[in-house]
């Protein structure tokens, strides 16, 4: 099973906040490579600068850390970022947050997070460790009926990459 971390929880183990205990139990026991889109490394970088006025030293060590840890950095391609505009509108998600979710769908994982949102919108993908460490079971999924499709623009636009998707 793919597991994907996303900020919160990498920010949770390396300042050592009470979540880290559970989380670290997890990634032992998963044991395999963890996946993380490739933005995943600036938005740990600006939580621990801006968020929690870590010095660059401290910094370049935390990434240091996560560098050690098996992490596959993961790009977002077009059908993703197509997935994760639905997700952003249906779900009330930050681009970012719902760029985690779609790659637990993609690559058919799980996603530990901290973040109660970002686990709602994952529903069953979601590995939710909450601020006292504990493990939770994410409220059932809610939806926002999307925009998207009201767009003049949508069908062509999505007949252009199925047909660049079929020459791939």
């Amino acid at each position: 099973m793919n597991l994907i971390v996303d900020a919160s929880t990498a920010v949770a183990l390396i300042r050592h906040e009470t979540a880290e205990t559970e989380i670290a139990r997890i990634l032992d026991q998963h044991g395999g490579p963890l996946l993380v889109p490739a933005f995943f490394w600036l938005e740990v970088i600006n939580a621990l600068i801006r968020r929690h006025g870590r010095a660059g030293r401290e910094v370049l060590e935390a990434v240091r850390e996560l560098e050690e840890m098996v992490i596959e950095t993961v790009e977002t391609d077009r059908v993703a970022r197509l997935m994760i505009i639905d997700r952003a509108e249906r779900h009330r998600l930050t681009a970012y947050d719902a760029a985690y979710v779609i790659l637990a769908e993609i690559a058919d994982g799980k996603l530990l997070t901290t973040d109660r949102d970002q686990a709602r919108s994952a529903g069953r993908r979601a590995i939710l460790v909450d601020a006292a460490g504990r493990i939770s079971e994410p409220p059932a999924p809610y939806e926002v009926t999307p925009t998207w499709p009201t767009w003049r623009g949508a069908a062509s636009y999505l007949g252009e990459l199925r047909r660049k998707a079929a020459d791939a």
